[in-house]
């Protein structure tokens, strides 16, 4: 048998179901996946929430300033309350490096340059170290001046670079 706890005037399943006075609510996922619906809960007020900080707090009660709700097995859709914790945005990062679910580089839906990209670039910056960005702009083509100036300041990194800094910080 599902449980259900009130959260406002809502009742939420331990799976993250979401009944209002009308039925079931269907929640839409954001642009990174995570499924997240609007419910009036201050005065009538339309406010979209994620699901799982919804399920959270119903089951566990509210989320401390500063804190952000993870999922347990990193995996985004499943939002039962016991795969639901609080920890600081950097732990809720560490994690997902840890799990591979980290969506940057090649892992990102979004991403232009693939982690072989950056090392191209990265090899001509070491190979030529004294070259300016404009020598290594002609030398790139087709990667843009942005690109190359990211790359040369450290702003660009390939995914296993990440992990081995977020590593050697401990974060």
């Amino acid at each position: 048998m599902t449980v259900f706890k009130p959260f406002h005037h809502y009742m939420v399943s331990e799976h993250g179901e979401i009944v209002g006075n009308h039925g079931k609510l269907t929640p839409a996922p954001d642009k990174d996946g995570y499924a997240r619906i609007s419910l009036r809960l201050e005065k009538g007020k339309a406010t979209k929430i994620h699901v799982h900080r919804i399920v959270y707090m119903a089951f566990h009660g509210e989320i401390p300033k500063n804190m952000v709700c993870c999922h347990i097995d990193s995996n985004i859709k499943n939002n039962h309350y016991t795969n639901l914790r609080i920890d600081t945005q950097k732990g809720n990062i560490r994690d997902k490096l840890k799990n591979g679910t980290w969506q940057a580089g090649n892992n990102h839906p979004k991403t232009i340059y693939q982690d072989n990209d950056i090392l191209k670039i990265q090899n001509a910056i070491k190979d030529n170290p004294e070259l300016q960005l404009r020598h290594f702009e002609e030398m790139l083509k087709p990667f843009p001046r942005h690109l190359i100036f990211d790359v040369m300041r450290g702003k660009r990194k390939t995914r296993e670079q990440r992990i081995n800094d977020a590593e050697r910080l401990s974060i």
